[in-house]
């Protein structure tokens, strides 16, 4: 684990890429601990790094920028957290080498990955939440990080589950995490209809990797290693898609299909 004992400007590596972060008031160090990405460590300065900045500009405002240049003006604090977390982990999503980040919930039984792509507000989170808490291993409810064989890395950023209202996200930790990549055994394309029941239907792989490169973020920019390490992980993979309901019995479901495969 790093030890924090920050110099400005703040510098860190995580999957092979490095950030330089600056703050305008050392005060605002703790506040931006909390935001820096699973499994980073400090390190030494460097001229490839991407250089964001969090600033105070007048009474209870703030700025967040990116290579200089602003993110968001005259914000809240919590907003200007909010987006330049966004913005950093985006950036290392889209940089990290020899890794493929699809946007996706991620969660393990017995060695083998269940992957539920999707965007913010498609009920991944409350889903990968429902999973962990029937007995899953928790990897990720932001990014399944897939390596050159296919196999899936964990992203263990705490879940971040949002308040009845929609508005505030709320955190919790979850001990029962995974360590060590796995292969993928099914994937769910899934998104939350209130009132829908779960009747999923077996699709095919190519349809599967159709919907993943939609959510994959280096798919623009390096196509060929995306499809190519997508293919590799999808190979021996169930596919479910279906509208679902409430998170639980989903969850039961989708673990239930899970074990199978594992045995």
């Amino acid at each position: 684990m790093s030890v924090w004992k920050p110099d400005p400007p703040i510098n860190f590596e995580t999957f092979g890429v490095q950030v330089e972060l600056t703050l305008g008031d050392p005060g605002l160090e703790s506040a931006v601990r909390e935001i820096l990405p699973p499994g980073f460590r400090l390190c030494s300065p460097t001229t490839s790094a991407g250089r964001f900045g969090l600033w105070p500009i007048e009474d209870d405002e703030y700025e967040a920028t990116f290579q200089g240049a602003p993110i968001v003006q005259h914000v809240s604090l919590s907003l200007a957290l909010t987006l330049l977390d966004s913005e950093i982990r985006l950036f290392i999503a889209a940089q990290a080498p020899d890794r493929v980040f699809v946007h996706a919930g991620v969660v393990a039984l017995d060695g083998r990955a269940l992957l539920i792509p999707g965007e913010s507000f498609s009920g991944k989170t409350t889903l990968v939440a429902a999973l962990v808490d029937a007995g899953a291993r928790y990897y990720s409810d932001e990014y399944a990080v897939l390596d050159e064989h296919g196999l899936v890395h964990p992203y263990r950023r705490p879940l971040r589950l949002r308040r009845s209202d929609g508005v505030t996200p709320g955190q919790r930790v979850d001990t029962n995490g995974g360590s060590e990549p796995v292969a993928l055994g099914a994937i769910a394309l899934t998104r939350y209809r209130p009132g829908f029941e779960w009747k999923p239907r077996r699709v095919s792989r190519g349809q599967a990797l159709v919907a993943l490169m939609a959510h994959t973020i280096p798919a623009l920019a390096r196509p060929e290693e995306s499809m190519r390490t997508l293919r590799r992980a999808i190979s021996g993979a169930t596919v479910l898609e279906g509208d679902r309901g409430e998170a639980a019995p989903v969850a039961a479901a989708l673990l239930d299909e899970l074990a199978t495969l594992s045995h």
